[in-house]
């Protein structure tokens, strides 16, 4: 069986386009990028292979998905790792960080619902 992470998969070529661009700063944190759907039609790839690749850029840590909102880059590009042992004190910075891109979502999401209902 061929390994998933082979550069040739076409999951894994649209997933590196969409990261080069993260980290290039042509998408920066908390810009939407297409829905599943655009993306496969903007690729020329199947659905299904667009959803594999926006997998793979979540679990990358490069986008986050809001369910009924949308795709959106993540606040900060993925660290590169490394073979050391991870903290619970980094654990914890890296928790509250994400709590904190919670709230200010939340945030977001209610004044855009304030917005729709005035």
């Amino acid at each position: 069986m061929e390994n998933s992470r082979t550069p040739g998969h076409p999951f894994r070529v649209l997933a590196d386009t969409i990261a080069a661009k993260v980290q290039r700063g042509e998408l920066k944190p908390g810009d939407q990028i297409p829905s599943v759907r655009a993306l496969a039609k903007e690729y020329g790839v199947t659905t299904a292979t667009a959803q594999k690749a926006v997998k793979q850029l979540t679990d990358d840590g490069y986008v986050t998905t809001v369910q009924g909102l949308g795709i959106f880059v993540a606040d900060a590009a993925p660290e590169v790792t490394t073979d050391q042992p991870v903290s619970l004190s980094d654990v914890m910075r890296e928790l509250d960080r994400l709590q904190e891109a919670v709230t200010a979502l939340d945030q977001r999401v209610q004044r855009l619902e304030s917005s729709d209902a005035g």
